[in-house]
């Protein structure tokens, strides 16, 4: 590792300035990476294009994502033809809502025989 000496031209002498550059850091490393998921997702895109179509595959479960985002928001498991679930709902596949369901706030509904379904008991 380089010395001490070797980095006072590159980085300011006082924590809270090192705390500034810590956070600015993280902020572009979230960012580079979703530019990467990005570019990523466009290339696996253009390559389906080039492959033909492909047939989306069926899901039998909806994950309903609440209105607000705050800690008591809780998030909603329907099954695919559940009327009750919102139009804020995205396609979901068993393995991602049991996955879900492990979180406190995810719930499965108590109308649609979701819980039956996953063989989860409601809460």
């Amino acid at each position: 590792m380089a010395s001490d000496r070797d980095l006072d031209w590159l980085l300011p002498p006082d924590v809270e300035r090192l705390r500034t550059l810590e956070r600015w850091s993280l902020v572009l490393l979230e960012l580079i990476r979703d530019r990467i998921a990005e570019i990523e997702c466009r290339d696996r895109a253009t390559e389906a294009a080039r492959s033909g179509p492909i047939a989306a595959p069926l899901t039998d479960w909806k994950v309903e994502m609440p209105i607000g985002a705050g800690p008591q928001s809780s998030v909603l498991v329907h099954t695919a033809d559940c009327r009750l679930a919102s139009g804020r709902t995205r396609p979901a596949t068993r393995e991602q809502v049991l996955d879900a369901l492990r979180r406190p706030q995810v719930e499965v509904c108590s109308i649609c025989p979701a819980a039956r379904d996953l063989g989860v008991t409601s809460s």
